[in-house]
Order: C-alpha cells, then sequence, then structure tokens
C-alpha cells in the first residue's frame, strides 16, 4: 500500500509532525478495514475468505433422500407388524386393535384368522420372533410407495403352549423361515398389506 502524505508550510516544529502522523494513522486504518470483509492475511501471507467454515458444513451435512426414508419407515411398519402379533399372542387376541396399527388388507385378515384358530384350540404364543429383514424393491424409485421386504424370521424362542398345562403345543421346534411381505403407504401411514412365511429351514 503507498502512503502520500502532504504537509504545507515550512515550520518544522511538532505541529507539521503531528499533522502527518494522523494522516498515515488513519490511511492505515483505513486499509485494514477495507480488507476485513473481504477476508484475513495468515501468516504466511495465504487469504482466507468470510464465512468460508460455515460454508464447508453446509457442504459436509448430510441428505436423506425421499427414498430412504420410505425404505425406513416400510422396515419400521414390518418389524412393528411383528412386534404386536407378539403382544396379542400370548392371549391369542384375534381381535386386538394393535394389530391394525402396522398390518391391513389381506396380512391383517391372516394375522387375525391365525389368532382365532389359536383362541380356539386353547393355545397361546410365548416368546418372541426375531428378523433381520432388508429391502428388495420399492417402487416408484424416487418417492417410493410400495416396498417389498425380504426376511430370514426365526422362531426358535417364539413358540405355542397350551392354556391350560402351559406346555407346549406340540413337539416341533421353531427355526429360520423365508419371508416376504409387501408393505404400502396409506393415507399417509405404512402397512403391511401381504406377508407369506415359508417353511422351517427354508433361509
Amino acid at each position: 500500500m503507498a502512503v502520500v502524505v502532504l504537509a504545507t508550510g515550512h515550520r518544522s516544529d511538532g505541529r507539521v509532525v503531528g499533522r502527518v502522523c494522523a494522516v498515515v494513522l488513519t490511511l492505515l486504518l483505513a486499509g485494514c478495514s477495507a480488507a476485513g470483509p473481504a477476508g484475513s492475511t495468515s501468516q504466511d501471507g495465504s487469504r482466507t475468505r468470510s464465512g468460508s467454515a460455515k460454508g464447508s458444513e453446509a457442504a459436509s451435512s448430510p441428505y436423506v433422500s425421499a427414498a430412504e426414508i420410505a425404505r425406513s419407515q416400510a422396515t419400521t411398519a414390518y418389524l412393528g407388524m411383528w412386534q404386536d402379533m407378539t403382544k396379542a399372542g400370548t392371549t391369542s387376541d384375534w381381535n386386538s386393535p394393535e394389530l391394525t396399527q402396522h398390518a391391513t388388507g389381506d396380512a391383517l385378515s391372516a394375522i387375525s384368522r391365525g389368532m382365532y384358530a389359536d383362541h380356539l384350540n386353547g393355545l397361546v404364543t410365548k416368546g418372541e420372533p426375531k428378523n433381520a429383514p432388508t429391502v428388495s424393491s420399492a417402487t416408484p424409485a424416487e418417492n417410493p410407495t410400495t416396498v417389498t421386504i425380504s426376511d430370514c424370521g426365526d422362531s426358535t424362542q417364539w413358540l405355542k403352549y397350551r392354556k391350560g398345562n402351559g406346555k407346549l403345543a406340540d413337539d416341533k421346534p421353531g427355526g429360520r423361515q423365508a419371508i416376504t411381505a409387501e408393505v404400502k403407504k396409506l393415507n399417509g401411514a405404512w402397512k403391511v398389506t401381504r406377508f407369506a412365511v415359508e417353511a422351517v429351514g427354508s433361509c
């Protein structure tokens, strides 16, 4: 930065010198002020732009797509269906309102019929199943409303017992079973509309 100092008069006393210093100080302060908004200079001479840290944070912020949200919500609804069945199964309550929370259509009908059959036969289900669902397809691709889930459920610790004596209903152990389910977004809520469970040992 070039500094030009103009002085008038020929006096060499403190008044002229004082005016010169004031001009130099004013120019230096103006130079610092002008550099402020654009950035600052580091010790090695490099320049940094104002707000660069904030921009970096915005660039690194995670973005979750509509498709990812749909897959997650559909999987949650699928797991919720099994949790509802587990709870209702302890008393074989085929008419439990909780069964409608995550299931509808053919899926709800199949669950209710199974529970009703257990009720008539004096059976209850104890324990809980284990699930490992994965999304096999989702349509439409960008904003899915239908998701297909594949699962390898494990019913080893989820068995039927007789109400009267608390004994196992039969000598057939549970095990791993392949499950396919269709989950749809209906009126803003994800629910299982149908599912199929294969025989023990199918996965």
